[in-house]
């Protein structure tokens, strides 16, 4: 028979009232399992601690960079609404506008701003045209 490890666990509560040691990992017990998976993993730092992603959660990314992510499925607003879908390498927005902050175009390998590529289309259109 093999070995079995068995890790410190608690809820929310339990996790907010200690500070694990550096390198320490605890189980977190969901008290909504309504994702069907009541269990998270906890990784400690000495001073925090971060809660380990599953396939199935719905976790919160900020400042991640994420290489070669394939999408599918629907884009929604915290209240449900769709907003777009991805289908077949394509996003369909759901009333069909597009808005786009500080958005920028690769051009020949190079970055430049929406801004300066399409004032770069709009002066080969004069060109072309003649105006």
């Amino acid at each position: 028979m093999g070995v079995s490890i068995k890790f410190r666990r608690g809820t929310a509560t339990e996790h907010g009232s200690f500070t694990g040691s550096e390198g320490e990992i605890t189980v977190l017990k969901s008290a909504d399992s309504a994702d069907g998976n009541p269990w998270r993993l906890k990784v400690h730092d000495g001073a925090a601690s971060y809660t380990v992603p599953t396939i199935d959660s719905a976790d919160s990314l900020t400042n991640k960079t994420m290489t070669s992510p394939k999408w599918d499925g629907t884009i929604s607003d915290t209240s449900s609404n769709s907003l777009a879908s991805i289908t077949g390498g394509q996003i369909v927005f759901a009333d069909g506008a597009v808005i786009l902050n500080n958005a920028d175009v690769i051009d020949q390998a190079a970055t430049k701003t929406l801004e300066a590529m399409m004032e770069r289309v709009a002066r080969k259109n004069q060109m072309i045209l003649g105006d």
